[in-house]
């Protein structure tokens, strides 16, 4: 009785109320799971302490822990960062940070009338790699996959403008975010795109994640049908030691967070073609 009393008091509640709780809600949610891969992830970074037998050859250890320790800053770094970021932004949208702004930066307009970079040494690749690497970017040219992003682009975007004009005169989408008497449209941008969109963006984004790494495979494949196999095997070796990436991901992070499929996945399907 206690849960089904509590269920009929949230949907008594005011839509602008519902809104702002559903907004806050998912955003944790969506915190809470990246920061669950993340954490999957990291597990792989500390207990990884040894160079996977496919690089043993071409990758040495130094470089591998020292790929490894990069990774593990990061991901604290990402942590503590990704915290900050959520409880700031949640503190803003609860004690009305957003409509104080916008009164704020009307009155100063009426008023006024109107990294440290780190490089690290590369070893480049040798002309057949790169000749292997551009018959991959060739790919993605033949196989049409920068036409098929645009027309999936386009159709998000008049999807999207749609919902926009749509949605765009619902009072209560204002009133959830503490804009009751008024409803500016640069505001209204704001709480669409980046707050009610939030649940569809998620899903679009992983969907194109999934996409993008299944053309990847594809241009892979089109570069081994060129015979660019064992070229291609070494300049994605080379590409990812001189960019510090760590060649071993959790399944479940890098499927939600990698437009490119992990290194080791790449090599494992150039690897009957290089040997034949």
């Amino acid at each position: 009785m206690g849960m089904w009393a509590s269920l009929d008091a949230m949907w008594e509640m005011p839509a602008e109320k519902r809104i702002f709780g559903a907004v806050l809600l998912f955003s944790w949610t969506v915190y809470l799971w990246e920061t669950f891969l993340a954490q999957r992830q990291r597990r792989i970074y500390k207990t990884t302490t040894h160079v996977p037998l496919e690089l043993g050859q071409i990758m040495d250890s130094e470089t591998f822990e020292k790929s490894r320790l990069y990774q593990l800053d990061k991901s604290t770094f990402s942590f503590w960062s990704g915290l900050y970021s959520e409880i700031e932004g949640t503190l803003i949208l609860l004690f009305g940070g957003i409509p104080y702004l916008w009164r704020l930066s009307g009155r100063f307009c009426g008023y006024a009338g109107f990294g440290p970079e780190y490089e690290s040494k590369k070893q480049g690749c040798k002309n057949e790699e790169v000749l292997a690497v551009l018959g991959h970017e060739l790919g993605h040219w033949k196989l049409g996959h920068t036409v098929k992003n645009i027309i999936i682009s386009q159709m998000n975007s008049f999807l999207c403008f749609f919902l926009f004009a749509v949605l765009i005169g619902r009072k209560e989408l204002f009133a959830a975010f503490g804009f009751y008497d008024s409803q500016p449209t640069l505001i209204g941008l704001l709480i669409i795109f980046q707050f009610i969109f939030s649940p569809y963006n998620e899903v679009l984004s992983f969907c194109l994640t999934v996409l993008s790494r299944r053309f990847e495979f594809q241009a892979d494949a089109f570069a081994k049908k060129l015979g660019k196999a064992k070229d291609l095997y070494s300049a994605l070796i080379k590409l990812n030691k001189d960019n510090l990436g760590f060649p071993v991901s959790d399944w479940l992070f890098s499927m939600w967070h990698y437009s490119h499929p992990p290194l080791l996945e790449r090599l494992q399907a150039l690897k009957s073609s290089k040997q034949d």
